[in-house]
């Protein structure tokens, strides 16, 4: 399963962490990578502050993180948990371990994972100025196999009315 080449399917924003997440039509003109993340995940944790950094070098220039998660179930050691408890754990695990998401909405909603075929976490996918998919990549990636990609989409600032 790949998007490549298509238009971001639009993300459901019905339910969130954070301030109300805008659609991802709001971000044309920029470069955004949709980080799709699980509160279980550990290569999620590792991939965080990767995204983290690159955001930082880049944010100025265009690049934005949007990071979707969803419920699975349960908390901490595989405990059956409400969608309220759930809830306040997803929001605790990210400001433990992802601190530099603090800031950013993240949208809660299995229906993300559908549309973008996200069968494992962390999954990354990169859309253009355009809104376009540029990169689908199930797993994690280093800075070494993003930073690229990023600078030339970056670069690329012609793509935004392909839309």
């Amino acid at each position: 399963f790949s998007l490549e080449g298509t238009v971001a399917p639009t993300l459901d924003l019905k339910e969130y962490l954070g301030a109300a997440p805008p659609p991802l039509s709001s971000y044309k003109g920029k470069v955004v990578v949709l980080f799709f993340w699980a509160h279980w995940c550990g290569e999620c944790k590792q991939q965080g502050p990767i995204l983290a950094a690159l955001a930082t070098q880049y944010g100025k220039d265009g690049l934005t993180i949007v990071a979707p998660t969803q419920r699975y179930g349960y908390v901490a050691g595989g405990k059956e948990a409400p969608p309220d408890v759930e809830l306040r754990y997803i929001d605790e695990v990210r400001q433990k371990f992802y601190p530099e998401l603090a800031g950013q909405p993240i949208p809660i909603s299995e229906a993300n994972h559908v549309r973008y075929g996200v069968s494992t976490t962390p999954t990354l996918v990169m859309l253009d100025r355009a809104g376009r998919v540029r990169l689908y990549n199930p797993g994690k990636m280093t800075r070494e196999a993003l930073e690229p990609l990023i600078k030339r989409l970056l670069a690329d600032s012609t793509r935004t009315d392909a839309r």
